[in-house]
């Protein structure tokens, strides 16, 4: 997912200059407004800017022959999330801030943290992925590509775009070794955030019906 890292990431960068562009739809050219969704382009994985329109066109799985998918805007805090240290070994995560996607494609977890350089891939131990499932439930409402598992201090199930987001926001605000009082300021942002967006949500199961 360079692309789509580096579009989030410039963003974090840049956010004066991109006051000043006008941003329009990817699909139809549309002006969009500052605050927009997105579609994750598959072959790519590369996130596209959508105006409500085009946004309506996708907004269903069987939409864009396979080569669009709309990125859902729920936000679930999963309350009684199951993470034992076992199975956050057999997960192989050097760090604790992560994120899993489930891959359409390969039908294979997919695990990623951010670091100064950008998004990091990491293999994900499959049988995991299925002991976390089995704990919790919830996660088995989670839309493949689209949407992810975002592990910190919390669990969460958030859009794909809000990971890219944090991502973009450390690889901007990271410096020296450590990172730095700034970048620790906005992942607490980030985080504070993304609490006040979400409902929270029971990780043994729900009746919620997607936002």
């Amino acid at each position: 997912m360079t692309g789509l890292l580096r579009r989030l990431a410039t963003q974090a960068v840049e956010p004066a200059r991109r006051e000043r562009r006008t941003e329009r739809c990817e699909l139809c050219a549309e002006p969009l407004p500052a605050v927009h969704r997105h579609l994750l382009e598959l072959a790519g994985r590369e996130l596209r800017c959508a105006c409500r329109a085009c946004q309506v066109l996708f907004d269903h799985a069987a939409a864009g022959g396979g080569h669009y998918r709309l990125v859902p805007e729920r936000r679930w805090r999963l309350s009684g999330f199951r993470l034992d240290e076992g199975a956050w070994a057999r997960l192989r995560a050097p760090v604790r801030t992560v994120f899993l996607i489930h891959d359409s494609d390969t039908g294979d977890p997919v695990l990623y943290y951010p670091s100064p350089a950008g998004a990091v891939q990491a293999p994900a131990d499959r049988s995991a992925w299925e002991l976390l499932r089995r704990d919790n439930p919830v996660l088995r409402q989670l839309e493949p590509d689209v949407e992810a598992l975002l592990v910190d201090s919390e669990a969460w199930m958030v859009p794909v775009d809000d990971c890219y987001a944090l991502v973009g926001a450390i690889r901007a605000h990271w410096r020296g070794l450590t990172g730095g009082k700034d970048v620790r300021e906005h992942i607490t942002r980030f985080f504070t955030d993304l609490g006040g967006r979400s409902v929270t949500v029971p990780a043994a199961g729900s009746d919620r019906s997607p936002a």
